[in-house]
């Protein structure tokens, strides 16, 4: 207390001095004291130069005083606001985000399949950056989102000429009003619309991207360790690549066995709907789908995947075969394992899978209302199966001009794909750089299929005898054509002309039109002449079938796994060159306008590239190519060449056989086993149609004669000891 009122500026207290003012000159911070001040400021971090001298250093920027007075390079390590450690923190922080990219590029490099990881290294040296590679390859499908083009262009190309011949452009054409045609051309709306915008799927990816760039969207699959069922691989991203090809190109149009049970069976690994049998002959047929699988064409060789995958399927085969096994997925494997066969040019070999798959079926009562089970799911899958196995059947017997082993359906009925969507299944897909998913409408496709093969059932049943000429009659030909009218008349509205756009709905159009003009053919075998009348219900049918054949391929291209296409570009391109040929002697090719010549010769260019896209896949359309190409014109080949390679041979010529090109390839004639008939036509010679003469084998006797002075031995030196191809025993 007696201190309060002290003065405290006497001599024992030392007064503080004012503090200087900032520094002008640098950055501030960490900046030393003015050159007033005595005493030195701690600066926040010293230069590089200054840290080598370990001298003092004042942290002025751009320039200390101490590199000033030396006049060496003053750089600096640090932020402006940082210290030496918070500098190294942070640079330790950006080498981790900048290796992490190159280490997950490097786990890709170690997990991808070969292909994949080749590509990989393609994109790496043509320098793209490594978050574009790693977003493509976390997409899913690498090859295919590669491959395709953010759509800059919105349709593939026709060869030779660019656009619709004249031809089809008629008013009545239904295609040209339909949404794949207006999105395709760009064309005005059609449909009552004031903008292309307000149409119905305006902006929907399905009309604007090729079907075979997309991406199945099916969880089972994704999470299935489907090398559990088979011992040819232990790669279950290539097995799952397989399992969705087979599933994007087979399934919806042959439909053998019901999908979503199986998938469900394979993940739990129970064997009630699934079985190392029917795995193995999916993967099997899937090989062919599958681009990423080398020499999938060549089923002859013992190291390609395709054979090995069959080859076992055979030995399992042929195991429940000597046991009298009769079990459901027995009965499905040997309906794939006779597709197999029969896109291999094997049909003879697939015929005794399809009877063993028939007696199988019978003697489990399949065919039955009940389908032999009182269990119900056991039912739908038998029932499903059922009908899978009696179409198959009807469509190859049709197709082979033979009367059906069936005569009658299944007696279970088809479900109503709206009612019973299950009874079906179904896909959901979605495309690149899309994040909607669309159904592909499977239990409308399926349905729609199963029904047309029970009326070919029914057509073969009237029509054809064994060994013999068909039995005509125009009221027998009027009474089918009336049946198909009503089916295709009667397709759900999702298949309407308007809105197909996928290749399996396009494919139901095609069938159609394409029996159609088969049926109407035949009227000659009953006696009448082929009159304007029937003449006109031809060429109608003919400018459907060329429209959907052209969008088909503008749409989707014709490079993807489908022997049905085949069938129609054989049956056009022989149609085409008839035209040019012009066997009826109505009036010589040469008369043929100009404008009309130049647009048959595109048509025959466009089947002719179709059938060498489908050679790549598998090896009846090699020999389909070869017989259709054949028999065009040496301009016609050459002009040909010049759209199927990017550089044309210069040796190029109709007579061919010279190797000179990838159509050239060995046509392995000795693995060929087929009554499979070309959709062609022969000149009469008073036997009627004359079947025999188009079937493959007869064909291709007929080739190896034509070609037998030019073979070259060395064409067939990369195959020089194949191992025999796998059949059904006996």
């Amino acid at each position: 207390m007696e201190n309060e009122g002290r003065d405290n500026s006497g001599p024992s207290k030392r007064r503080l001095l004012p503090l200087a003012p900032a520094p002008t000159g640098g950055s501030g911070t960490g900046a030393a004291a003015g050159a007033g001040s005595k005493g030195r400021r701690q600066v926040t971090a010293a230069c590089e130069a200054c840290r080598r001298r370990k001298s003092k250093c004042n942290a002025e920027r751009p320039k200390c005083s101490l590199c000033l007075r030396h006049g060496t390079d003053c750089r600096y390590a640090t932020a402006p606001t940082e210290t030496h450690s918070q500098a190294l923190k942070r640079k330790h922080s950006e080498l981790q985000n900048r290796i992490t990219p190159y280490e997950e590029l490097f786990g890709l490099l170690k997990t991808k399949t070969d292909v994949e990881s080749l590509e990989i290294l393609r994109r790496i040296r043509s320098g793209h950056e490594v978050g574009s590679i790693l977003r493509h390859a976390k997409d899913g499908d690498l090859l295919i989102q590669l491959s395709l083009t953010p759509e800059a262009r919105r349709r593939y190309e026709f060869p030779y000429m660019t656009e619709m011949p004249a031809s089809i452009m008629v008013s009545d054409n239904l295609y040209l009003r339909s949404f794949v045609y207006e999105t395709t051309f760009q064309a005005p709306p059609s449909h009552g619309f004031g903008h292309e915008s307000q149409r119905e799927g305006y902006g929907d990816d399905r009309y604007l991207k090729p079907y075979h760039a997309v991406q199945i969207i099916e969880p089972s699959i994704d999470n299935v360790t489907i090398s559990k069922w088979t011992t040819v691989t232990s790669d279950d991203r290539l097995l799952r690549k397989l399992l969705t090809a087979y599933l994007c190109f087979q399934h919806p149009w042959t439909a053998a066995f019901q999908m979503e049970y199986f998938l469900k069976d394979m993940a739990s690994r129970r064997t009630r709907f699934c079985s190392s049998l029917l795995v193995n002959a999916v993967l099997a047929a899937a090989c062919h789908m599958c681009r990423e699988v080398p020499d999938r064409t060549k089923f002859w060789v013992p190291q390609t995947l395709g054979y090995q995958f069959l080859a076992e399927a055979k030995r399992l085969w042929d195991f429940e075969s000597r046991n009298s096994a009769s079990s459901l997925t027995t009965i499905q494997a040997s309906v794939v394992m006779s597709i197999v066969a029969t896109t291999t040019a094997m049909d003879k070999v697939g015929t005794q899978y399809l009877l063993q798959a028939m007696a199988m079926a019978t003697k489990l009562n399949m065919f039955r209302a009940d389908a032999g089970t009182s269990n119900e799911k056991m039912r739908r899958a038998r029932s499903f199966t059922a009908w899978g196995l009696f179409c198959w059947q009807a469509w190859q017997q049709f197709y082979f001009s033979k009367p059906p082993y069936l005569k009658d359906p299944p007696a279970y009925p088809l479900p109503d794909p709206v009612l019973d969507p299950q009874w079906y299944g179904e896909v959901w897909i979605r495309y690149p750089l899309g994040q909607t998913k669309y159904p592909i409408l499977l239990g409308f496709t399926i349905k729609s299929n199963f029904e047309l093969r029970k009326l070919m059932n029914d057509m073969a049943l009237d029509l054809f005898e064994e060994d013999r000429p068909p039995r005509m009659t125009v009221e027998k030909i009027l009474e089918c054509k009336s049946k198909l009218d009503s089916w295709f008349t009667n397709l759900p509205d999702a298949l309407s002309p308007t809105k197909i756009v996928l290749p399996d709905q396009i494919k139901i159009h095609l069938e159609y039109y394409g029996t159609l003009i088969s049926l109407v053919r035949l009227v000659p075998l009953s006696g009448y002449p082929l009159d304007l009348a029937w003449q006109s219900i031809i060429t109608h049918a003919e400018v459907r079938l060329e429209t959907l054949v052209r969008l088909y391929y503008l749409r989707h291209s014709f490079e993807a796994y489908d022997p049905l296409l085949m069938h129609w570009l054989m049956f056009l391109g022989d149609t085409i060159l008839q035209k040019l040929d012009n066997t009826d002697g109505a009036r010589p090719a040469l008369e043929l306008e100009s404008t009309t010549f130049e647009s048959l010769r595109s048509t025959l260019i466009l089947c002719a590239k179709g059938l060498y896209d489908q050679k790549r896949n598998y090896h009846i359309a090699a020999i389909v190519f070869r017989l259709l190409r054949d028999r065009m014109k040496a301009n016609d080949v050459d002009l040909l060449r010049t759209h199927i390679f990017s550089t044309p041979t210069p040796s190029s010529s109709a007579a061919a056989g010279a190797g000179d090109g990838d159509d050239d390839a060995p046509l392995m004639m000795q693995y060929v086993q087929a009554q499979w008939l070309a959709p062609i036509v022969t000149k009469p010679d008073g036997d009627g149609d004359d079947v025999a003469k188009r079937s493959l084998d007869y064909l291709l006797r007929e080739y190896e004669k034509l070609s037998i002075n030019d073979r070259n031995v060395e064409d067939v030196s990369d195959v020089s000891s194949p191992a025999e191809p796998p059949s059904p025993g006996a």
